[in-house]
């Protein structure tokens, strides 16, 4: 594989340890015994906002990528389907179970049965339902871009310039106009930020499939150039905004400051010339499990301070539990993606294989990852 594309699996890693470390230390740092240790860990966290710059990451390597997952083949929408969705579901369903039931053993609080049915769709947000676990509203971006892209190709247009522009900055100027619409009529985004930022996930996605088109065709750089214009210009309109004193976002400095590293980072990735090491490459392939799994190692690092065994470690510096949720969180990943992920994409990849009797060889191969 070429090595930029190999970094960009280790920027998977790397992203999901950022929201390791944002949603930790906000966590622990709550807890006078850690805080006396010294906060600086999460102000570092909650100034430049690790959290959003591991999921720009996330939607710009989504984007640079799943465009490029369809062919020119009749059998592609089905194929692309199909190993999506065994790719994502039986590991969020996973996930979902142990959310709840960590949240049943340690008597936090309990979820209806329309709730729980409603996250198993990976939708539930566009109900109107709550997320059993904060972070799946990305997942639910993820799959209206899949929709997106899916049309697109339908219609022969995505793997074409300027379309995938007009969709990048439709998506910037829709979130904008939205938000600022919603200052002069409050009941227009009188919904949860994870609904009204959909737009502007949407363009940073778009954004990472014109980088690629850019990078694969050897061409159409105008069109690329100006969809990062478009990527730089929002957090630049949006800080205006706030001199202004009108709030598109809940921190303008923040958002800006986060979303412009955020793309830094991803193109010096991009750009880097040398393979990663091998413990990164390994981050990425699991770093879908971490982040679908580190809210639950984290409760468990919290849950086992909190009892009489673990007592010694209940006063220790922020450093020791962001790096405990850390490991932890790396180890259950490591462990379910051996046990669910890899059979179930093997599975997708075996349903969809061309030349299959009812999509499936009668000889096995090896997975690949």
């Amino acid at each position: 594989m070429n090595n930029r594309f190999l970094n960009l699996d280790a920027l998977r890693g790397i992203a999901a340890l950022l929201v390791v470390w944002q949603h930790s230390s906000e966590s622990f740092v709550r807890n006078p015994g850690i805080a006396q240790h010294g906060t600086i860990l999460a102000d570092i966290a909650s100034t430049v906002d690790f959290g959003r710059i591991g999921v720009i990451c996330f939607f710009l390597i989504s984007g640079f990528v799943i465009p490029y997952s369809f062919s020119g083949t009749d059998s592609t929408i089905k194929k692309f389907a199909v190993r999506r969705f065994f790719r994502l579901y039986p590991v969020y369903w996973l996930s979902l179970i142990m959310a709840v039931a960590a949240s049943v053993a340690l008597a936090e609080y309990r979820f209806s049965g329309s709730v729980i049915a409603a996250n198993t769709t990976m939708m539930q947000g566009l109900f109107g339902f709550q997320n059993i676990q904060g972070l799946y509203w990305t997942l639910t971006v993820e799959l209206i871009f899949y929709f997106l892209c899916v049309l697109a190709f339908a219609l022969n247009i995505l793997h074409r310039r300027l379309p995938l522009l007009l969709l990048c900055w439709g998506s910037l100027f829709f979130f904008v106009a939205w938000q600022l619409a919603g200052k002069l009529v409050p009941q227009i985004v009188d919904l949860p930020s994870t609904i009204t930022y959909i737009p502007y996930c949407l363009a940073v996605m778009f954004c990472g499939a014109l980088i690629r088109y850019c990078h694969t065709k050897k061409s159409g750089y105008l069109h690329a150039l100006l969809g990062v214009l478009g990527f730089f210009l929002l957090p630049l309109c949006v800080l205006l905004l706030g001199v202004m004193e009108i709030n598109v976002v809940e921190s303008p400095f923040r958002f800006g400051l986060s979303h412009l590293i955020a793309l830094a980072v991803f193109f010096g990735v991009l750009l880097l010339p040398i393979r990663p090491p091998a413990f990164l490459l390994l981050l990425g392939t699991i770093s879908y499990s971490i982040y679908l799994f580190h809210p639950i190692a984290m409760r468990l690092v919290d849950w086992s301070i909190k009892q009489s065994w673990g007592q010694a470690f209940a006063a220790l510096s922020l450093s020791f539990y962001i790096l405990a949720t850390s490991l932890l969180a790396i180890v259950m990943a490591w462990i379910l993606y051996q046990l669910v992920e890899r059979p179930s994409i093997a599975a997708g990849r075996a349903l969809t294989r061309p030349g299959t009797a009812s999509g499936i060889q009668s000889q096995s191969r090896p997975v690949a990852n």
